[in-house]
């Protein structure tokens, strides 16, 4: 018994010293790269990025970047993605790659860019240990790729889509729309607004997810039978929702609603918890991408090790946005993914149905 004992402790020992000195070269060598890249980007001295609108998406992107590395600065454009898209892509195609990173929704991303092939791999820009472990991300790191090869986009946070519809509860009793099969009763004829789903955008992707969900035959009455008012602003859509003028909304970007509760209204808008879209995720505004050519590549891993770190993604959180990461905290629990559960992700392979999604809004909105 002894023996055994005495054998079993030396074992444990011997494995001890045989895998830790294989463990502390590599932590060594990591840190001793990061050092290396971060020389280089104070270098540099500038990233740019084109991302989401919005004041806060700056103030965390330009900002709260600064506050950690002061020796970078950020360029930013922001602006609604169809805007930044067709900039970007006359740019490259006069042969000027001013642009670093592209953060934003990937299907806008992924059908305008990757067929040009202006991305360049995004697995070159992670460094830190911390980025890249799957213990940190729920799904592990890999559960992250919005692209079909897993390479050119990740998708670093997100939310169930169970925000497809947002209810000014004001105006609307509480019970009285369960599900978005509700929204077919004609009392609410002319009182929904929508983010238009003949373009890309939040309201095609919550369209497509409620075709899916309900089928086309409930997407072709909703859209010729209720009056729905289009909207392609979408501060004038929430603002619309919180002063009860259209007390429903489609494609409603909570961001923008953030800054009204802020203000001290459109506390009672929110989204209608409803389990027949809930098992979809999306992105949101949470995607990133490396842009071929980027012309400041050190100063760009900075950005992206700080963003998809906890300290990067707990600033996140002020974006609205849930982050993937299991040690940030949910910005919103009613739409936070979980460890462990089984959910449809809405990446490049859903581009069909909203292929799909869009051909119909273009047929059915006159």
């Amino acid at each position: 018994m002894k023996f055994s004992m005495v054998s079993a402790i030396s074992i444990v020992v011997l494995v001890f010293f045989l895998v830790v000195p294989r463990q502390a070269p590599a932590q060594a060598n990591s840190q001793k790269e990061w050092e290396t890249v971060l020389a280089a980007a104070e270098k540099e001295g500038q990233v740019n990025i084109a991302g989401p609108a919005g004041d806060i998406f700056r103030q965390v992107l330009v900002d709260d970047f600064r506050i950690v590395h002061p020796r970078i600065k950020v360029e930013y454009l922001g602006g609604a993605g169809r805007d930044k898209v067709a900039r970007i892509l006359r740019e490259r195609e006069a042969g000027i790659y001013g642009w670093d990173l592209y953060i934003g929704g990937a299907n806008s991303a992924l059908t305008s860019f990757k067929p040009v092939k202006a991305f360049d791999s995004f697995k070159s820009t992670l460094v830190l240990p911390e980025v890249i472990q799957d213990k940190f991300w729920i799904g592990g790191f890999n559960g992250g790729w919005a692209d079909e090869e897993k390479r050119i986009y990740y998708t670093f946070g997100g939310g169930l889509t169970s925000d497809t519809v947002h209810i000014n509860w004001d105006i609307v009793p509480r019970g009285g729309i369960k599900t978005p099969l509700d929204l077919l009763d004609p009392k609410w004829t002319g009182k929904i607004v929508m983010q238009d789903p003949r373009l890309r955008g939040k309201g095609l992707s919550d369209a497509m997810v409620m075709m899916v969900a309900y089928g086309e035959d409930f997407i072709t009455k909703l859209f010729q039978q209720q009056k729905i008012v289009y909207a392609g602003d979408q501060r004038q859509m929430v603002e619309w929702v919180v002063r009860g003028k259209h007390p429903i909304g489609i494609g409603l970007v909570e961001s923008f609603l953030v800054g009204f509760r802020e203000k001290g209204v459109g506390k009672n808008v929110s989204p209608l918890q409803d389990p027949g879209t809930a098992k979809f995720w999306t992105s949101g505004n949470s995607g990133i991408g490396l842009f071929e050519r980027a012309p400041h590549p050190n100063a760009t891993k900075v950005l992206v090790n700080w963003l998809l770190s906890r300290k990067g993604q707990v600033e996140w959180l002020k974006t609205a946005n849930n982050s993937r990461r299991v040690d940030v905290p949910p910005f919103d629990a009613a739409t936070a993914l979980h460890p462990g559960a089984t959910y449809h992700v809405m990446a490049e392979y859903s581009l069909r149905d909203l292929d799909r999604m869009q051909k119909l809004s273009a047929e059915l909105i006159r």
